[in-house]
C-alpha cells in the first residue's frame, strides 16, 4: 500500500532561499515510517497541482509555525526573494495566495495497492523493478540483473514531488560475465515528460523546458549526477537537472553510479502543464561489447588506442566510436602503427558530430568536438612528444573526407572502394587520429566510423628509376647483394581494382654477372579465377595461355610471362602462366642472360586485389662455370649476334660453321656419345639483324614447315621430330612461328618456309617509322631429341622495289629477286652463291664473262631508241620552222616588184612575163620575175 496526498491549498510562512535557514516562519515535513528522518522543509505557498506519493504505508505530516504574517493583498511580500514574489503576483490565484495570512492549508488522500500504481511499478503485462534498497537509506538502490529483467530508476516519491535534502545513490551492477565479453551500463529516457528535476523558479512550460548540465544546476542545487563506475571517485559523465528527453548515458565497464540530490528547502511544487511529471524516471539496460575491441575505454585508462599491424593478421579493420559515455575534456587518440615499408590508409565511412545551440544550454560558443589527423606518431618510444605533420582538422560542420557509398555495401551488394580524394593516407608506417571533446558526449555525442588498412609496399629488389611503374624492380648479382632470395606480386591494395586501379603491369629483371644463370621457382600463384589455363604447347613442350574466348583475352588478361634477354633489348619468351599453379615451376636462363618476369592483370573488378592476384616466387644466382669458360661463353653469345647481306646459320652441327668459328668454340666442344654439344653455355640462339636497318628488311628460308598456333595441341604430331626451328620476330616475340624441320634430298616433295620480317607488307614510310629491332628476327634451334643431321636457315637482306612515276625514267633496282619482288645488295650479284630463291642473281644471262647483264641490256637499247626518237624529231621541226621562214620570205619579195615596175611611161603594159596569179611566181636567179 501507499498513501497519495494531494495538496489542494498549501501556504505555509515564507519561502525565502532553497539552501540556508529557507523556511523562517514556519513549514511542513513529512517522514516516512521505516525510513530514516531527512529533515527536509516546505513553506510558501505551492505552484501547480501538487502530489506526493509516499515510499512505505504510512507517513508523518508536520506542520509548524513559528510566526502569523498578515500578508499584503492575499500574498506576504519577501525582502529578498523579487523572483518568488514575481511568480506569486503573475501565476498563482487568489484562492492559491491564501487568506490573507501567511498560512493556508488542505488536502486529500488516498491509499493505493501496488497493482493501482502503474507509473511507479508498471502493469500486469509490462513490470519494471527498482532495485533493493540499501537498508539505513532513505533512497539508495542496487539494481542487479537489468540484462534479464526490466530496470528502472526513479527518484524517491515518483511519480509525485521528490522529497527535500535527500541524496540518493543509484548502483547498477553487472556481476555475471558473458565469455568473451565486456559488458556496459547504459540509462535513458525517451520521454520528455518523465524528467524533470527542478532547476530554477521559472515558469515551466514547454518552450522553456530543456535539459541543464553542470553550473546550471547550482541555483537550486536539485541534480543528478552520472558517474562511470561504481563510487564517486569515478569520472562523472555528466550531471543533469531540468527537463526533457535523456539520450544514453552508457558507462564503460560494468557498474555506474547515480546521485540525485536536492536542496534542503523549497515550495512544493508541479510542472505545467499536469502531464509533466515532477523528479525522473531512466530506463536501464545493458550492453555488450567485443573484449579488446576499440568500443570501450577500459577503467582507470586513458582514452588512448594503439593499432598495430600483426603479421599473419588481416591489415585491415573498423574503427567506432566509444560505445560509451564520455566525460568533459576527454582526448582520445588512435594510433595507427604499421609495420616497416606499410602506410596507413584511413576512410571515414561516416561522420557526425552533434551541433548544439549555445543560447540554449548557455554555454559559450566554443568548439566541442575537434578532431585532428596527424601524418605520423606524436611520441616516441621514450615518451618524448613528436610534432606531426596535421594533415586535416575539424570541428563539428566542418566534417573530414567522407567515403559514405561505403555504407550501402553488404553481404549482397559491393560497392566501389574509397579514392584516394575520399580518404587519408599516410606517408610512414603511422598516423594518429585526435579527438578532443570538450562537454563530453552525453548531450553532444560524436558518431564516426572508419576503416583502415595497413598497406603494404614493399617489394624486394631495388626500383628501376626511368620507369613511371613503382612496382618495377631489378636484381642484380654483385657482391654487396644476396645470391638468392625471394620476390613477389605487390601486396599493396592501390595497385589493384579494391584501391582504385583497374589495370596492373609490373616487371621484374634479374640480371646475372657473366659467369651465372638465373634460375627461377615460382612457389605458387593465383589469378582470381580468369578464364585462362595454363597448357603444355606440344609443339615446343613450353607452357603457353590458353583463354576461353581469345577474342577478349587482352580485356581481361591475368599472366605471367617469363622472357629472356640473351642481348639487351632482344626479347626471347620463354614460357606463360595464367591460372593456379598445382607445383612449383623451375625456370633456367642461359648463362650471363637477363631474366624478366612480366606481370600483367587488365579489367579489374571493385574487389579484386592481392589476396586472390598474386604469385610468389625464388631466385638464385647460379654460378657454374670458370672465368675462362665464362669469357668462351661471351664470345659465343657475341658470335650469334649477326647482321650482313646474306648468310646461313645451322642448329649444332661446327663443321658447318665458319673457320674462324671453329677455332673460337674448339674449347666448348665435348664428345657425349654421337652427339655434339656446346659445353655449358648451352644453346644460344641467334639474333639475325639488317645491315642497312632504316630502309632493309630479312628473308628467312628454311626446309619445313610451319606448326601453325591454331593446332597447338595436335599438328605437332604429324612432324617426324621433337626438335623445332622457333622463329621469333622483333615486333611481337610471344607469337613466334614454330617449324617443324625437315631434312632430305628429295627435292620434288620438298616444304620451305619462307617469311619476310615485319614491315615488309606495309609502305615504305610506315616501315621506317618502326624500330629497327621489329625487323629483326630471332631463331631458337630448340633441340629436344638428338639426330645425326644438321637443319639450316638461310636470310637474306632485301629492299622494296621503287615506285616509278610517269615522269621516271630512272631504275634503282638494278639488283633484283623478281620471285620476291625485292632487291638485294650488288655485292650478291654473281658470287657463285645462289641467293634468289629461283637463283636468277646467279643466272648466265647475268653472270656471262664480259657480257653485261640484261637488265643492262634492256636498258641501254631503250636510252638508245628513245634518243634516236628525240634527234628525228628534233631534225624535223628544224626543216618545217626553215622552210616556213623561206616561203615568207619569197611572199614578201613579189609584193615589193609589183609595186615599182608594173606600169610603164605612157601608161602601158610592158614585160609582162609572169602569171597574174601570184602563187605561180617565181625566182630565177636574176633581177626579174619569171
Amino acid at each position: 500500500m501507499q498513501a497519495r496526498i494531494t495538496f489542494d491549498a498549501f501556504t505555509v510562512g515564507n519561502f525565502v532561499s532553497y539552501i540556508v535557514d529557507g523556511c523562517p516562519d514556519g513549514y511542513m515535513t513529512i517522514r516516512e515510517n521505516d525510513l530514516p528522518n531527512i529533515g527536509g522543509q516546505w513553506c510558501g505557498s505551492a505552484l501547480g497541482y501538487t502530489v506526493y506519493y509516499s515510499e512505505s504505508s504510512s507517513l508523518n505530516l508536520t506542520l509548524f509555525l513559528s510566526r502569523l504574517l498578515e500578508q499584503i493583498s492575499g500574498y506576504s511580500s519577501v525582502p529578498g526573494n523579487e523572483s518568488v514574489d514575481f511568480f506569486a503576483k503573475n501565476f498563482l490565484s487568489t484562492e492559491q495566495l491564501g487568506i490573507g495570512y501567511n498560512f493556508d492549508f488542505k488536502i486529500s488522500y488516498k491509499y493505493l495497492r501496488k497493482s493501482d500504481a502503474h507509473l511507479r511499478y508498471g502493469n500486469h503485462s509490462i513490470s519494471s523493478w527498482r532495485g533493493n534498497l540499501v537498508a539505513s537509506t532513505y533512497c539508495d538502490r542496487i539494481l542487479e540483473q537489468c540484462d534479464t529483467r526490466m530496470c528502472q530508476i526513479q527518484s524517491p516519491n515518483y511519480p509525485g514531488v521528490y522529497p527535500r535534502n535527500v541524496t540518493c545513490y543509484y548502483r547498477v551492477e553487472v556481476r555475471e560475465n558473458v565469455r568473451g565479453k565486456h559488458p556496459l551500463v547504459a540509462v535513458s529516457q525517451r520521454y520528455a515528460h518523465k524528467i524533470h528535476i527542478k532547476e530554477q523558479f521559472t515558469k515551466y512550460d514547454r518552450s522553456q523546458r530543456t535539459l541543464r548540465v553542470w553550473d546550471q544546476c547550482n541555483v537550486i542545487q536539485d541534480y543528478l549526477t552520472v558517474y562511470d563506475g561504481a563510487s564517486t571517485e569515478d569520472p562523472i559523465l555528466v550531471r543533469l537537472c531540468g527537463g526533457g528527453a535523456v539520450p544514453d548515458i552508457v558507462s564503460s565497464g560494468a557498474h555506474m553510479l547515480l546521485e540525485f540530490h536536492t536542496s534542503p528547502y523549497d515550495h512544493p511544487f508541479h510542472p505545467v502543464p499536469l502531464s509533466y511529471l515532477p523528479g525522473f524516471e531512466l530506463d536501464v539496460k545493458i550492453l555488450y561489447v567485443d573484449l579488446g575491441s576499440l568500443s570501450y575505454v577500459p577503467k582507470k585508462k586513458p582514452c588512448d588506442f594503439v593499432i598495430t599491424s600483426v603479421k599473419g593478421t588481416k591489415n585491415w579493420g573498423y574503427v567506432e566510436n566509444p560505445v560509451h559515455s564520455l566525460p568533459p575534456n576527454t582526448s582520445c587518440r588512435y594510433h595507427f602503427q604499421g609495420r616497416r615499408y606499410q602506410n596507413v590508409w584511413l576512410s571515414f565511412v561516416k561522420y557526425h558530430a552533434s551541433s548544439w545551440d549555445p543560447n540554449v544550454y548557455h554555454l559559450e560558443m566554443e568548439c566541442n568536438a575537434k578532431l585532428t589527423i596527424l601524418d605520423g606518431p606524436t611520441r616516441a618510444p621514450n615518451g618524448q612528444q613528436i610534432n606531426a605533420t596535421v594533415i586535416g582538422e575539424f570541428c563539428e560542420d566542418n566534417t573530414p573526407k567522407l567515403c559514405d557509398h561505403a555504407m550501402l555495401r553488404n553481404r549482397t551488394r559491393v560497392t566501389k572502394p574509397c579514392t584516394l580524394t575520399e580518404s587519408y593516407v599516410s606517408t610512414g608506417s603511422d598516423l594518429t587520429l585526435d579527438i578532443f571533446l570538450r562537454r563530453g558526449s552525453v548531450l553532444f555525442p560524436l558518431s564516426f566510423q572508419l576503416r583502415y588498412e595497413f598497406v603494404d609496399t614493399s617489394l624486394e629488389g631495388v626500383r628501376v628509376p626511368e620507369s613511371r611503374n613503382l612496382c618495377d624492380r631489378i636484381f642484380t648479382s654483385a657482391e654487396s647483394t644476396p645470391t638468392f632470395g625471394k620476390f613477389y606480386s605487390p601486396r599493396s591494395v592501390f595497385y589493384y581494382g579494391r584501391g582504385g586501379s583497374k589495370n596492373l603491369s609490373c616487371i621484374f629483371k634479374f640480371k646475372p654477372n657473366t659467369k651465372e644463370k638465373v634460375q627461377l621457382r615460382f612457389v605458387s600463384a593465383n589469378f582470381g579465377g580468369r578464364p585462362c589455363l595454363t597448357q603444355n604447347d606440344t609443339r615446343t613442350g613450353r607452357l603457353r595461355c590458353v583463354y576461353e574466348d581469345s577474342r577478349n583475352a587482352a580485356k581481361t588478361q591475368a599472366e605471367i610471362w617469363i622472357s629472356e634477354y640473351v642481348w639487351p633489348g632482344i626479347q626471347v619468351p620463354r614460357s606463360c602462366i595464367c591460372s593456379e599453379l598445382k607445383e612449383p615451376l623451375k625456370i633456367l636462363s642461359l648463362v650471363s642472360s637477363v631474366l624478366e618476369v612480366n606481370f600483367t592483370v587488365t579489367d579489374m573488378n571493385v574487389t579484386e586485389d592481392f589476396e586472390n592476384i598474386f604469385f610468389d616466387g625464388e631466385y638464385h644466382f647460379v654460378n657454374e662455370m670458370s672465368l675462362t669458360d665464362s669469357e668462351i661463353c661471351l664470345k659465343n653469345q657475341y658470335n650469334h649476334r649477326i647482321r650482313g647481306f646474306s648468310g646461313e646459320i645451322y642448329n649444332k652441327d661446327p663443321k658447318l660453321f665458319t673457320n674462324s668459328l671453329i677455332n673460337e668454340h674448339s674449347s666448348l666442344m665435348q664428345e657425349t656419345g654421337k652427339q655434339t654439344v656446346l659445353h655449358k653455355c648451352g644453346n644460344y640462339p641467334w639474333l639475325i639483324e639488317a645491315e642497312d636497318e632504316p630502309v632493309s628488311f630479312l628473308y628467312l628460308k628454311t626446309k619445313g614447315y610451319e606448326l601453325t598456333p591454331n593446332y597447338w595441341q595436335y599438328e605437332s604430331r604429324q612432324c617426324s621430330t621433337n626438335n623445332r626451328i622457333i622463329i621469333y620476330s622483333g615486333f611481337d616475340p610471344r607469337n613466334p612461328k614454330i617449324v617443324c624441320p625437315i631434312h632430305t634430298h628429295n627435292t620434288k616433295n620438298m616444304k620451305f618456309f619462307e617469311i619476310f620480317s615485319d614491315g615488309w607488307n606495309t609502305s615504305l614510310k610506315e616501315a621506317k617509322r618502326m624500330d629497327p629491332i621489329s625487323r629483326s628476327f630471332v631463331i631458337e634451334f630448340l633441340n629436344s631429341e638428338f639426330e645425326p643431321i644438321t637443319y639450316a636457315l638461310s636470310w637474306l637482306e632485301v629492299s622494296k622495289q621503287p615506285l616509278h612515276s610517269a615522269s621516271s625514267l630512272i631504275i634503282e633496282c638494278p639488283f633484283r629477286c623478281p620471285e620476291l619482288n625485292a632487291c638485294i645488295s650488288s655485292t650478291l650479284w654473281c658470287d657463285n652463291v645462289q641467293h634468289c630463291p629461283s637463283g636468277f642473281d646467279e643466272s648466265d644471262i647475268n653472270c656471262l664473262p664480259f657480257s653485261i647483264p640484261a637488265l643492262y641490256i634492256a636498258a641501254g637499247g631503250g636510252i638508245l631508241i628513245l634518243l634516236t626518237l628525240l634527234i628525228l624529231c628534233t631534225s624535223w621541226c628544224k626543216y618545217r620552222q626553215h622552210r616556213k621562214a623561206t616561203r615568207e620570205a619569197e611572199k614578201q619579195t613579189v609584193r615589193s616588184n609589183l609595186h615599182t615596175n608594173n606600169i610603164g611611161h605612157n601608161g602601158d603594159i610592158y614585160c609582162k612575163r609572169y602569171s597574174v596569179n601570184s602563187s605561180d611566181l617565181y625566182l630565177d636567179r636574176k633581177d626579174s620575175l619569171c
